[in-house]
């Protein structure tokens, strides 16, 4: 949950749970003392434990002096008390959130800022009009939940980490909503906030009743098997002028949109109506809003390959992963996510925050774009699994390697090319942090290897920049299917 904030020490802030839930941050402070109960330096929970001997107030400033153990009575530091970590005692740590990340309760509280504006006669937030007691009174309008348990937003107030309240961030991105043009459909209307709620469930469950149609009506199916909610859509949060309990959000009378072209229109005409989706970041000094899946697809991806690297540098034995290069500065980490049995890509580089796309949905593009599965001559649609490797491989991987060991993208240094008993000394005495890892380095890089020697990648041609771009689509949520969102950033 972070630091401590010393604001809250001088606001005479109250818990609102642990151990001295309702109480002040000063007196909490001063009880641990008491109770010996330790505090942890830093900002996580996994900071070193020490135990306070005495606070003090310095003008505005509160001064934990500690010592190294309990039975210590010898000063061993002191600080400020936003150098300890907020743990349960103060309300924070895991507390009785169940374990709920930040992510989770920013996303939530975020709800609270914007019903201010959407749902009062604010037209601009600062610090003055959204303190905890203004955010209490939009409660009936946000529907914000931790699993099936509706927040409170004292709760989520307390939980918060303190940067996020220290920088305005949740000010900044209401405003920035608010003043967008995507905000018009939404004003002088009551307008609800959902995060985890059972309308935003019903907003997903669209999308989970078009894969089922699409998996009936087309052989093979237009999305890939494992078509990520976020990828269809990344709103964290939804704010809709539709009741809470609509089961149906982009029906038409009693009519749902069932097919994935229909259903992606449904989500952008909704959005001029009463339903729109927004995804979140944290926001520097400024908040900017932008759209993304428009009926224009203005910001539709158009990345071409560029080359494959073994590892980052080209070094086949230095790593067991492999990095597929695009033209826009991004890249396609590919590794085994299970030592020996599953393997999956992530994006790096320019698409650092964009997530994974499994084994199975690089197969889906692969069949889609070359007509042949990952490892095999033919396609295997949803039958299709990565390659295992056994020792009677050894051959089929070495061939591979010496394949495609000086085909890498233009800059990589040339390798020398190794014989087979030396490919297999170097592949067996592979390390990591000191314990051999060959099992994981033969399935990683022969799976590697499968790859790429399925989509052809010694040779660029349309195909391959047809294969990026679709995967880059599909990781940044913009696939032909994705549909309609803001971004908050």
């Amino acid at each position: 949950m972070g630091a401590l904030a010393p604001k809250r020490f001088k606001d005479k802030y109250l818990a609102s749970s642990g151990l001295y839930q309702g109480l002040d941050y000063e007196t909490i402070a001063n009880k641990k003392i008491n109770d010996k109960r330790p505090f942890t330096l830093g900002a996580k929970d996994n900071g070193r434990k020490v135990y306070g001997l005495s606070l003090k107030r310095e003008k505005d400033s509160f001064i934990l002096e500690y010592a190294s153990s309990k039975t210590s009575k010898r000063i061993e530091g002191r600080k400020s008390v936003g150098g300890f970590f907020k743990d349960p005692d103060f309300g924070g740590g895991k507390g009785t959130a169940g374990g709920s990340d930040d992510t989770a309760i920013t996303e939530s509280l975020q709800c609270y800022f914007l019903s201010i504006l959407f749902n009062t006669s604010a037209t601009k937030l600062d610090n003055k009009n959204t303190q905890l007691e203004h955010l209490q009174k939009q409660h009936e309008q946000c529907f914000t939940f931790d699993k099936t348990v509706r927040w409170k937003v004292s709760d989520l107030y307390e939980k918060c980490p303190e940067d996020w309240l220290k920088t305005d961030v949740f000010i900044k991105t209401a405003n920035a909503v608010y003043n967008s043009p995507y905000a018009k459909p939404f004003k002088n209307k009551k307008v609800y906030f959902h995060r985890g709620s059972p309308y935003m469930k019903a907003v997903y469950d669209n999308k989970k009743k078009a894969a089922l149609y699409d998996k009936k009506i087309n052989n093979p199916p237009i999305a890939p098997g494992s078509f990520n909610d976020d990828k269809w859509n990344p709103g964290d949060i939804w704010m809709s002028t539709k009741s809470p309990t609509e089961k149906m959000p982009f029906a038409e009378g009693n009519k749902e949109p069932m097919e994935w072209t229909e259903l992606r229109e449904a989500v952008r005409d909704k959005a001029d109506n009463h339903t729109l989706g927004i995804s979140l970041k944290k926001t520097g000094p400024t908040a900017r809003v932008t759209p993304f899946n428009t009926r224009q697809r203005s910001h539709n991806a158009n990345t071409k390959f560029s080359g494959f690297t073994f590892g980052k540098k080209g070094d086949f034995f230095s790593s067991t992963d492999i990095y597929l290069h695009f033209n826009d500065g991004g890249q396609m980490q590919c590794r085994a996510t299970d030592v020996t049995r599953y393997w999956q890509g992530l994006m790096t580089g320019k698409y650092a925050y964009a997530g994974k796309i499994g084994g199975g949905n690089i197969n889906h593009y692969v069949e889609k774009i070359f007509n042949n599965s990952i490892g095999f001559n033919d396609v295997k649609g949803t039958q299709w699994k990565e390659t295992l490797y056994r020792d009677t491989d050894l051959n089929k991987i070495y061939k591979l390697y010496t394949k495609f060991i000086n085909k890498q993208k233009p800059g990589t240094e040339k390798q020398d090319v190794l014989s087979i008993e030396e490919f297999k000394k170097s592949a067996d005495n592979y390390i990591v942090r000191g314990r051999n890892a060959s099992k994981s380095f033969y399935f990683a890089k022969y799976m590697s290897l499968l790859f790429l020697d399925s989509i052809g990648a010694d040779n660029k041609g349309p195909k391959l920049d047809e294969l990026s771009r679709v995967i880059v689509r599909y990781a940044m949520s913009n696939t032909d299917i994705s549909t309609f969102f803001i971004k908050v950033s």
